[in-house]
């Protein structure tokens, strides 16, 4: 069956590089996170000799995120007009975007808690202006800093009332501020399923960096890297959400791992279950109180074009599976989304490609399709 829209559960805004810089400069100086000219270092100069954005801890070449002069002409005008942005969706036949930050994603590893949380805060007001220009299409992913538990609740709650559809924390806690598995973070767990708020977990967003910053030297390890990055969130899953409890103790939260493709799992899984029942008891691990594939339910994951799909759907619900462009990142698929998704699911049967491609996003997160847009009613 033809599918007439595609959903997608991960797509990107690009913040203006002075976001924080008009609302946090006179509180935060020059620790604000902006744009800056071509910085040298030992390596010569940082970007290729273009701009860069600065974290106060990282440096990303703005450059990274060119495509060709008419793509970025698109993409720097979505950025700033969603009106526009969903002209450009009708034209790759995409209904509605969850949208995730770019330059955000840096914030999360600042050591100054306290300023990442206001630069979220000022972030969330500022994609909450944009979704609501066209808010049927266009959906917010709240940024939630963990540090602090109560402060995490007040922001979850402030932007569920406004309309967000998910909140995304921290890819992992820092060593200072204990586990996930921890119950200082349940009532924050607690809180999202009482919302019918999913959590998301995105690439870059934890303790690993992305490879994208990594200069000089560094850039040697750039494969481990990536790799380090890739591996982040199955291992935060495994050791916090199924051995750490966090499922068992909130059966209805729903966790999003986004843009880690899904290939991944299958391995995962065959390792999660050696430490549940091989290794963990000679190692005085208490193993899960379920079978370690039932929390695959309360999973999901997100997919570009993984092309390995298929070892996937052998062991994760397809349900469970949502596919997403990311638009306007280096690999995003925009005006060949439907070719892609065709290329990669095409041998699956029909209604599982519609379901991954539009049903189970428009589901979680509540999107108001329109009529006659979904090629097939997800299963239950």
């Amino acid at each position: 069956m033809s599918r007439a829209w595609l959903n997608s559960a991960d797509s990107h805004v690009n913040e203006p590089g002075d976001l924080w810089e008009k609302p946090l400069g006179a509180k935060w100086g020059d620790a604000v996170p902006r744009v800056i000219e071509p910085v040298a270092g030992g390596d010569g100069s940082i970007g290729g000799g273009g701009r860069v954005y600065f974290t106060g801890e990282d440096y990303l070449p703005t450059g990274d995120l060119d495509l060709g002069d008419e793509m970025v002409r698109r993409a720097r005008r979505t950025n700033v007009d969603p009106v526009y942005r969903a002209a450009c969706m009708d034209e790759d036949g995409v209904w509605a975007e969850l949208l995730f930050p770019t330059k955000g994603m840096m914030v999360f590893p600042l050591p100054n808690t306290d300023l990442a949380r206001d630069c979220f805060a000022v972030y969330n007001d500022w994609l909450h202006e944009y979704c609501s220009q066209v808010p049927a299409r266009m959906l917010g992913a709240a940024l939630i800093h963990m540090e602090d538990v109560d402060l995490a609740l007040a922001e979850l709650e402030r932007n569920a009332k406004r309309g967000f559809r998910c909140g995304m924390i921290n890819g992992d806690t820092r060593p200072e501020w204990g586990c996930y598995g921890d119950p200082k973070y349940d009532r924050f767990w607690a809180a999202t399923t009482e919302m019918g708020i999913p959590v998301a977990i995105h690439i870059s967003t934890g303790m690993k960096k992305d490879v994208f910053v990594f200069t000089g030297d560094k850039l040697r390890h750039a494969p481990r890297g990536y790799l380090d990055l890739m591996a982040e969130a199955g291992q935060v899953v495994a050791n916090e959400f199924i051995f750490g409890g966090i499922f068992d103790r909130f059966p209805e939260l729903d966790l999003f791992l986004v843009e880690y493709e899904a290939s991944w799992l299958p391995h995962w899984l065959y390792r999660c279950e050696q430490v549940a029942y091989d290794f963990g008891p000679n190692l005085g691990v208490v193993p899960p109180r379920r079978p370690v594939r039932e929390y695959l339910d309360q999973l999901y994951v997100g997919v570009i074009d993984d092309p390995l799909i298929r070892t996937v759907t052998s062991e994760l619900d397809p349900n469970r599976l949502m596919w997403g462009s990311d638009y306007p990142h280096v690999r995003n698929t925009h005006l060949k989304s439907h070719r892609t998704v065709e290329e990669a699911f095409g041998h699956l049967d029909a209604a599982v490609i519609d379901n991954i491609a539009v049903n189970n996003a428009a589901t979680l997160f509540n999107i108001d399709m329109p009529t006659g847009a979904l090629a097939a009613a997800p299963s239950p």
